[in-house]
């Protein structure tokens, strides 16, 4: 009987280390014949289908590599026409405020220095003189003033003040039209970008949505538009905060001299005309 339950534990114990090793070395037969096994049909669809999107992908990017900005203007479409005319008339008004917002032809260095000669002298006669035939915004300005110089201070600085305004509107003139030409440009791109998704749409109702790639070629074209509009739109209002900075620099600066210089004249009025050495330039 003890032989017989020796026997059988013996039997038991070998069974269970036989077990585990017997599903490991047929686990291991199995992916080894997976792995020799060929490839089933789907596996090769997608590894296709993968290589075509590959070959796709590197297609798009030669294509985009090789536009040149003709192309990107032609894609825009009769929006970027628009675009260029207001870039244009952008350009030109900037020229045209830079060159007329130069202070040397608003407040002249050699205009002051004679000015501040004459009145060291107390040469009013040639003060009015050269105020008459100065043409700029201080000599302007000055001459409104010495029109009221037997009226008192007071009336002349009213008389400054005034003309000093209206100098003002000169200096600023043209600068409502560039900030609207900036805000043009930016709508005129936005514009563009609606009418190319209402076309990328259509063409999805027409077409349907299998292909994604005629629905991204559409909104691309559309956001050119976007993109020069906004260029066109920044370079336009960069420019308009710009000069009418300047403008209120000037603006400071010519009212400033304007009643220094009168009130200068204004308190040597009862002095009689000096000949001595004039003050050194400031």
């Amino acid at each position: 009987m003890i032989k017989w339950i020796s026997g059988a534990l013996l039997a038991v114990s070998l069974m269970t280390f036989a077990v585990p090793a017997y599903a490991q070395e047929a686990g291991s037969a199995t992916e080894s014949a997976t792995e020799s096994a060929p490839a089933s049909p789907s596996a090769v669809v997608v590894a296709a289908q993968r290589a075509s999107s590959r070959g796709a992908e590197e297609a798009i990017d030669k294509a985009a590599a090789a536009r040149t900005l003709r192309d990107y203007y032609d894609m825009g479409g009769w929006i970027m026409h628009f675009l260029v005319a207001l870039s244009i008339i952008s350009g030109a008004v900037i020229l045209e405020r830079l060159w007329g917002l130069r202070r040397g032809s608003v407040i002249p260095r050699r205009f002051l220095q004679k000015l501040r000669d004459h009145s060291h002298r107390r040469e009013m006669k040639q003060v009015l003189e050269l105020c008459a035939s100065s043409d700029n915004a201080i000599a302007r300005v000055l001459r409104s003033g010495l029109l009221h110089f037997d009226q008192g201070l007071a009336n002349m600085e009213d008389a400054v003040e005034t003309s000093g305004q209206h100098e003002a509107t000169v200096l600023r003139r043209n600068l409502p039209l560039l900030a609207a030409l900036g805000n043009m440009a930016t709508m005129m791109g936005l514009l563009g970008t609606v009418l190319g998704m209402i076309e990328a749409f259509e063409l999805i109702a027409k077409t349907g949505t299998g292909d994604a790639r005629v629905v991204a070629s559409g909104i691309f074209q559309a956001l050119i538009t976007t993109a020069a509009g906004l260029m066109v739109g920044l370079f336009a209002i960069g420019f308009h905060s710009y000069l009418r900075r300047k403008v209120e620099v000037l603006e400071i600066d010519l009212e400033e001299k304007s009643f220094r210089m009168l009130e200068d004249l204004w308190v040597g009025r009862e002095q009689g005309p000096r000949s001595d050495t004039p003050p050194a330039k400031a």
